[in-house]
This record gives structure tokens, sequence and C-alpha cells, in this order.
């Protein structure tokens, strides 16, 4: 995240990258189409909270620092270069916007509680130069509608799945 940090290209028109708010919205358009296919019109509490996390997301992705973003940066993306080479970001959905971005997977992965999810932000933004903790976990509750609703569509009612649905504001009961 950090050597991501250090490549500011220029973005705006006539820029080959995307804008990070042009990459929030083609994710939560795609969760939509998704979540139409699996249940139609019969969720309406999870649309809600798609259509809450794509404000906040498009928010965040209007305000704060620019940079390279990956934008698919989660800890399958991040391969082990070998020989001393270090680690490497690999299947990169680029774009040009807030790097904090990037951090979301990586605090999501597994969490199942905001004590957690604060420590881990807290602990990625001592590590990446740059990087805001608050702006992480903004990121974090933002994209957590992109997490948690697959999920509770699906069916699924694991802890992880009950904290993200309960922290982007939707309900834990089942």
């Amino acid at each position: 995240m950090g050597a991501l940090r250090g490549h500011a290209p220029a973005g705006g028109p006539g820029s080959v990258l995307p804008t990070l708010a042009e990459r929030v919205e083609f994710l939560f358009d795609l969760a939509g189409r998704r979540l139409a296919g699996r249940c139609g019109a019969e969720e309406p509490s999870l649309r809600r909270l798609l259509e809450r996390g794509r404000k906040e997301a498009a928010a965040l992705a209007g305000s704060g620092p620019a940079g390279l973003v990956h934008g698919d940066l989660h800890p399958g993306n991040v391969l082990d270069g070998g020989s001393g080479r270090g680690f490497v970001a690999v299947d990169p959905r680029p774009c040009v916007g807030d790097p904090d971005f990037d951090a979301a997977d990586w605090v999501l992965e597994g969490v199942a509680d905001a004590a957690e999810a604060v420590r881990r932000a807290g602990e990625l933004a001592a590590l990446v130069p740059g990087s805001s903790s608050g702006r992480i976990l903004g990121w974090c509750r933002s994209l957590a509608p992109l997490v948690a609703v697959p999920r509770a569509a699906a069916g699924r009612d694991d802890p992880a799945t009950r904290f993200l649905l309960e922290w982007c504001g939707g309900s834990t009961g089942g």
C-alpha cells in the first residue's frame, strides 16, 4: 500500500485511468444487479443498505487525497515476489483517488466487531505513511454492504455477516 501511494498519476478528463468515484459507482451498480438477479425486488432492506453505502462511498471518493488506487487489493491479490523482491500486487482495477480505499478489504476480512475493525484500521494507518485510520474506517463502513449484502442474500448468518450488516446500518435479526 505504501508503494502505491508514491505514484500519483494524473487523473481527470483524458486520463486512461478512471476516477475512484467511477470505480465506486461500478461496484455498487454490479452489486445491485447481482442482488436483483438473486432476490428480485423482494429484499428492499438490502437494497437500502447498498444505496446508503453508495452515497457514503461517493462522498469519500469526492474528497481526500488523490493517488494511484489498486482497486481490488485484498489478501488474495498480493503474492510473495520471492528472491527478496517483496510482495507483488496482482489483478489490479486501477483508478485515481483516495489510496485509503485499498485498505478496506484488509480490515473487513473476517472482522466480527467494531473494536477489531478500529484496531486493524489503526494498525494499517500506522504502517502506511500518509494513510488515515478515520478514512480507512469510513471506506470500510461504506463498502461493508458490498460484502454483507451478497452474504445475507445467500442466507449466511455468521458473526462477521451479522456485524457487517449492523455496522452498515442494517439489522442483525435473522
